[in-house]
């Protein structure tokens, strides 16, 4: 972007020649020190981040006393310039930012943060130098004169990862991506559960860590004081948590969400700094069953899964709803008796209390007929109705020895194909995908927004 006011342009440059000047004449050369923070990491190899180490100018304490700046004749004339510009001054010394998020810009902040340490860092010394100084007040100038800020929400998906790392589009801006690695500094700030290592410099966080739901809305820039009814924006929250179900039920494994990270887009001229984050609690995925989406037919069903969760006929439908919350719950823990327990009262809240009974009496037999109903022939399992109906009833057994600790008879462990089981964890695996292609198809038959074939 070419510089705009050519007065201002000059001024300033003279403005921080004169600051350069008395910095010399004061006789002490610019200190600088390394600064290691945790505000930054980058990623050094794809799943190691190594902290961002930085060479910062100690700011000479004259610097801080405004009755510095204005005893130069220069910094009287940079005012006065700026004051012709109220389209540049009306940016500084106020507020800025969002309607719902804005602090305070300061001029003589900005003065030295954003133009005259950049020239001192640059030179390591207090020298002017022509080209530094037109890239940082080209900057500052279009950075001012913006009429536009984005805000940027974040939900970090745990135990989740994508083939070629693509992003994909759900809809009214939201999308799933890779994050950048500002946005990965604070998912890892924020708290992202079961890292194993970490320390002062560098810190490992699995690749099933670092893709996340994300929104960018543009907002207008609001300059002064704020307005009267401040309405912030929705947040993405219950968009991840719709995700986070269409991912289990199109690809399966135990893909959960982190805390809600909420920042100005780290490529806009800093009106706010920072992040705030949802303090909500985070359940740690069981990353031997990540989640992956792998291709564009997956991509297709979990889209049209995301308008369907939004219907009506699905959110109301309070049985389904249990399924769906079981199912979730189930899917993310490590024990598979747990697991095994959540899923068949998902199956219970689907093939009993979904039909308007109570349930009373014996559930096995219910619920493998409603589940060999719904399920005989599916392509996607491929497995026979008489198949089905036995390994539901072999499960649902199963799981009344594990709840009541039955010691008498102990059923044994089958898979969906009808061949024997080499552990409860195996069984479990095939009772989830049993679960999750029910749930998906009842989803698909209910739904009246979305006609779709599943």
């Amino acid at each position: 972007m070419a510089i705009r006011y050519d007065d201002m342009h000059e001024i300033t440059g003279a403005l921080m020649i004169a600051v350069l000047e008395e910095l010399t004449v004061a006789g002490q050369a610019p200190v600088f020190a390394e600064y290691v923070g945790q505000d930054g990491w980058s990623r050094s190899s794809q799943e190691t981040l190594m902290v961002i180490r930085r060479q910062r100018w100690r700011h000479p304490m004259a610097l801080s006393s405004p009755y510095w700046w204005e005893q130069l004749p220069q910094m009287r004339a940079f005012r006065t310039v700026l004051a012709s510009h109220p389209e540049l001054s009306s940016r500084v010394d106020t507020l800025i930012g969002f309607d719902f998020s804005a602090q305070r810009r300061d001029l003589q902040q900005l003065l030295i943060v954003d133009l005259l340490t950049p020239l001192v860092e640059a030179a390591r010394d207090y020298v002017f130098d022509r080209t530094v100084f037109d890239v940082a007040y080209e900057r500052v100038e279009a950075g001012l004169l913006a009429e536009n800020v984005r805000w940027s929400q974040i939900v970090p998906l745990l135990g989740f990862d994508m083939a070629q790392r693509l992003q994909v589009d759900l809809g009214d801006g939201l999308v799933i991506r890779l994050m950048t690695d500002v946005e990965l500094s604070a998912a890892v700030q924020a708290g992202l559960p079961d890292q194993a290592s970490f320390g002062t410099l560098s810190r490992e966080v699995s690749r099933l860590y670092q893709c996340a739901v994300i929104k960018v809305t543009t907002y207008p820039i609001r300059a002064g004081e704020t307005v009267d009814h401040v309405v912030r924006p929705a947040s993405i929250a219950d968009d991840a948590s719709r995700v986070q179900i269409a991912l289990r039920l199109v690809c399966g494994g135990s893909v959960t969400t982190g805390r809600l990270l909420e920042m100005q887009h780290p490529d806009d001229f800093p009106a706010t700094h920072g992040y705030s984050v949802s303090r909500s609690w985070s359940d740690a995925p069981d990353l031997d069953r990540p989640t992956l989406l792998l291709d564009p037919v997956q991509v297709t069903a979990v889209q049209r899964m995301m308008v369907m969760l939004a219907d009506p006929a699905i959110t109301g439908n309070r049985p389904l709803q249990l399924a769906i919350r079981r199912l979730m719950w189930g899917g993310s823990r490590d024990q598979p008796e747990d697991r095994l327990i959540d899923l068949t009262i998902a199956a219970e809240a689907l093939f009993i209390h979904g039909k308007g009974s109570g349930g009373k009496g014996g559930k096995s037999a219910p619920i493998a007929a409603g589940a060999e109903a719904l399920l005989a022939g599916d392509h996607e399992l491929g497995v026979p109705a008489a198949e089905i109906s036995s390994f539901v009833t072999h499960a649902y057994k199963r799981r009344n020895h594990e709840v009541h600790a039955d010691p008498g008879t102990f059923w044994p462990l089958n898979l969906l194909d009808g061949s024997q089981a080499p552990d409860l964890r195996s069984m479990v695996n095939d009772l989830e995908r049993l679960i999750c292609r029910a749930v998906a198809l009842t989803i698909h038959r209910s739904a009246t927004s979305l006609q779709l074939s599943p």
